[in-house]
């Protein structure tokens, strides 16, 4: 059965390209610069497809709220598989600058999904708790998507002793880390992670 899977993002279209086509429609990949509470901001993937654009014309520039679901999908490369991470656009409207401003929470994800490998917990240098997940999130015809996921504080400490396999839900915002790896030349170039930065987690009791 396929799992709670719902995303509300608002904010500045900063990029648009095409994505893929499948059975003959075709998909675009929109970059939106999400604002955050501080004055910073995650540039997050969108995945649009030409049928939510038909008499909705969107440009770099505009500004939209988007309803959708966060999706992965696995890339090949030459050197190894790479984890996509993105949000799939069900519903997108445009905006103004002054609604965008009015929107409080701009940065909404909400899933449930099972815990497929061994929670990773660390401390940091200043003492902060942190715990990285990954968690299978069930959609139909028997995909799942991979959402990488990080809990912070109380809930690290909490989530730092699931089970593999054990389900649960999540709230939280989709965000965007840059970090520095090496090229094919061996110098250093800046790259983007994405990745659920999780406000609350619960294990979900399955009814008997």
């Amino acid at each position: 059965m396929p799992e709670k899977n719902n995303s509300l993002l608002s904010g500045k279209v900063t990029q648009i390209e095409t994505s893929h086509t499948y059975l003959d429609e075709t998909f675009y990949r929109f970059t939106v610069e999400v604002p955050r509470l501080s004055e910073n901001h995650d540039l997050l993937p969108i995945i649009v497809s030409e049928k939510l654009l038909y008499n909705n014309e969107i440009n770099v520039g505009d500004y939209v709220s988007v309803v959708g679901q966060m999706r992965t999908r696995n890339q090949r490369t030459s050197e190894r598989n790479r984890l996509l991470v993105f949000n799939y656009a069900t519903e997108i409207e445009k905006i103004s600058k002054e609604q965008l401003d009015a929107i409080e929470d701009k940065n909404e994800v909400e899933f449930e999904g099972f815990i497929v490998k061994k929670p990773v917990f660390r401390e940091t240098k200043t003492g902060r708790k942190i715990t990285e997940l990954l968690i299978a999130s069930n959609r139909q015809y028997n995909k799942s998507d991979y959402l990488p996921s990080i809990a912070w504080g109380v809930d690290a400490v909490y989530a730092k002793k699931f089970a593999v396999g054990e389900k649960v839900s999540v709230k939280g915002r989709f965000q965007s880390r840059k970090y520095i790896t090496r090229g094919a030349d061996d110098q250093p170039v800046e790259r983007l992670a994405y990745e659920i930065s999780i406000s609350q987690v619960n294990v979900v009791k399955e009814e008997e």
